[in-house]
């Protein structure tokens, strides 16, 4: 993405990871957790995470060992309300005021994300997940009980360069593409974004870190703002509940608590903004 001196030109689309991101849990952990598999798929998940080992080499090794139900991945969407980002729901409301389109776009379970979205206000067709399938032959069946979790549908989110793959559907003429998220899989997917976010809120990642265009160590999503609006765009906000929310976003730049990978960058950033909030 280039940008002319004097400009900062909003983008059109945002798409979100879920956990470690959105979120300050890993969904398959906290599912693992249930079956006291959590030491074991939380190392299969952050060896992943880390860019260590391929995500379509643990996927399906890690629902095999918890085989949750469908209530259980229900309960999920609970967790992940419970541990939302603190001003996840008020970023996301912003964007939507402002005329951004929001996805979320994640290798987790397509239930419990689904839900997560619904809560906020980021429709169905935007939510890109995994699908589960479900035995309906296991447990108690004839009662009309749901088995647990089978295996998958086929998606090209099993796969390390699964949400690259994906992005690339996205690309269009006029279309603004950002990506913001805190794993290997999202930073496979640098090339097909305008601009791709490294968030290190819940989870440092060192590899995440060194190469993501902008990185945010804080645990706050406001920086999100400025990155996202234009400064003409961003005057929407002015009265609402949210500007305090984007003038926090650019405080985080300013004290370095979100930085550009190119510091020459990061300069003609704040100086687009200038004092404007």
């Amino acid at each position: 993405m280039r940008e002319g001196p004097a400009r900062w030109v909003s983008f059109t689309d945002v798409f979100l990871d879920c956990d470690g991101t959105l979120v300050r849990v890993e969904g398959i952990v906290e599912l693992a957790r249930l079956r006291g598999q959590e030491a074991m798929v939380a190392a299969l998940t952050e060896a992943a995470m880390a860019g260590h080992l391929p995500l379509e080499a643990i996927y399906e090794q890690r629902l095999a060992l918890i085989r949750p139900t469908r209530a259980e991945i229900r309960r999920l969407i609970q967790i992940y309300r419970e541990n939302l980002i603190p001003d996840a729901s008020m970023v996301l409301r912003a964007l939507h005021a402002c005329g951004i389109t929001v996805h979320l776009l994640s290798g987790g379970l397509e239930e419990a994300v689904r839900g997560l979205g619904f809560f906020l206000g980021i429709p169905p067709q935007r939510v890109h997940a995994v699908r589960v399938r479900y035995d309906p032959f296991a447990g108690a069946w004839w009662r009309g009980e749901e088995g647990p979790a089978s295996g998958v549908e086929p998606s090209p989110l099993l796969y390390h360069d699964g949400k690259a793959r994906l992005l690339e559907g996205f690309q269009a003429p006029g279309r603004r593409l950002m990506l913001v998220g805190d794993g290997a899989t999202d930073l496979a997917a640098r090339p097909a974004v305008h601009l791709f976010v490294g968030f290190g809120g819940v989870f440092h990642r060192p590899a995440i870190e060194e190469a993501a265009d902008v990185y945010i160590a804080c645990d706050r999503l406001a920086p999100l703002l400025p990155l996202t609006l234009s400064p003409e765009r961003a005057r929407r906000l002015q009265g609402m509940p949210a500007e305090a929310a984007l003038r926090e976003g650019l405080q985080a730049f300013r004290n370095g608590q979100a930085r550009f990978r190119d510091p020459e960058r990061h300069e003609r950033f704040l100086q687009i903004w200038g004092n404007m909030f």
